[in-house]
């Protein structure tokens, strides 16, 4: 992890940088998009996919990949089958970037340790599409699955801008009147696009993988498109689907939360978090220190995200009720 944390801080550096150099013509220029934000690594795919059984499909005229363990390999000995359990995974990157197979390492994990499947969303993004495109295009994809598919044997989760989709999703959800999944998931989410949050000034030093200028150009790209010099107008930010920690929560199924206490998007997560307590919402935060942002999507990559992922495994036999998870431990690395 220190030595991530180092690669990390690097990387931003470079990037900030290079940024700063620039003279730019459109909003790909300024994050740099073509080559980091969409740079879909094919040897990330492969590794991360190897224990597991891999098909695309479309869901309401949208892209999407079905993640299933491999129960003929040795590595689900131990995990019990729940196939009747479905995730709906939600990628991150900001809504400009980020590819499905990103969170593949989480998919693995949670499919290790509770026996269900994945369904991934290939939503569009930004610029070219901009709110509430890809809100749509996911509520579109749900309302499909669950004509087949018991929504309250559903899990929806995501990261950073996933999570901040995920919420959206639910208070959508809750707005049209559909029927709710059984929990939420959201991993350093991407919650309060007006980046007016405590630790979104306080955290920018300690943050090793994000910027606040980054995000306040992200965030633009996602509501105005490839106008990236248009005036930041709070007020659309305050859209609840757009920043989802301006909304109600009443009503909502139970959500875990995930946040490393070092990065700008830790208040987004307090606030959420608060929100759930107001509206007698149940949930659970889960904190890290000096980790990264989504560290979570590492599953067992990392001994933090593999204990972070043990607590929501557990979290989620709490919420299902399930009679047996596996739990994946290196001696000494689990907190009880």
């Amino acid at each position: 992890m220190k030595l991530t944390r180092k690669l990390l801080v690097a990387r931003k550096e470079i990037i900030e940088k290079r940024k700063n150099k620039l003279q730019p013509t459109s909003i790909y220029d300024i994050l740099d998009v073509n080559n980091i934000a969409r740079d879909t690594l094919q040897a990330l795919k492969t590794i991360a996919a190897k224990e597991l059984i891999v098909t695309t499909e479309t869901i309401a005229n949208v892209p999407c990949t079905r993640f299933q363990p491999n129960w003929d390999l040795k590595y689900f000995s131990n995990t019990p089958k729940h196939p009747e359990i479905l995730m709906i995974y939600i990628h991150g990157g900001g809504f400009v970037g980020g590819f499905i197979e990103q969170g593949t390492y989480f998919i693995k994990a949670i499919e290790r340790r509770i026996g269900c499947n994945t369904i991934a969303i290939n939503y569009s993004l930004s610029p070219e599409v901009v709110f509430p495109y890809a809100i749509n295009q996911i509520v579109n994809v749900y309302s499909e699955i669950i004509k087949n598919h018991k929504p309250n044997k559903i899990i929806v989760a995501g990261e950073s801008a996933g999570g901040n989709l995920c919420l959206s999703l639910l208070l959508k959800i809750k707005e049209l009147g559909l029927p709710m999944p059984k929990m939420g998931i959201v991993a350093s989410g991407y919650l309060d696009l007006t980046n007016q949050t405590e630790s979104f000034v306080a955290n920018e030093k300690t943050d090793v993988s994000l910027s606040g200028n980054q995000l306040t150009l992200m965030a633009k790209a996602y509501i105005n498109g490839e106008d990236h010099k248009s005036p930041n107008t709070t007020e659309a930010f305050k859209n609840p689907l757009v920043s989802p920690v301006y909304g109600d929560y009443s009503g909502l199924p139970p959500i875990f939360f995930s946040v490393c206490r070092d990065e700008l998007l830790y208040s987004d997560t307090v606030k959420a978090v608060e929100i759930c307590k107001q509206c007698k919402v149940k949930h659970k935060l889960y904190t890290a220190e000096k980790c990264f942002h989504a560290h979570l999507i590492m599953g067992d990559f990392f001994a933090e995200s593999k204990i972070a992922t043990n607590e929501l495994a557990e979290y989620i036999q709490n919420i299902f009720k399930l009679k047996e998870i596996y739990l994946h431990i290196n001696k000494g690395s689990i907190k009880k």
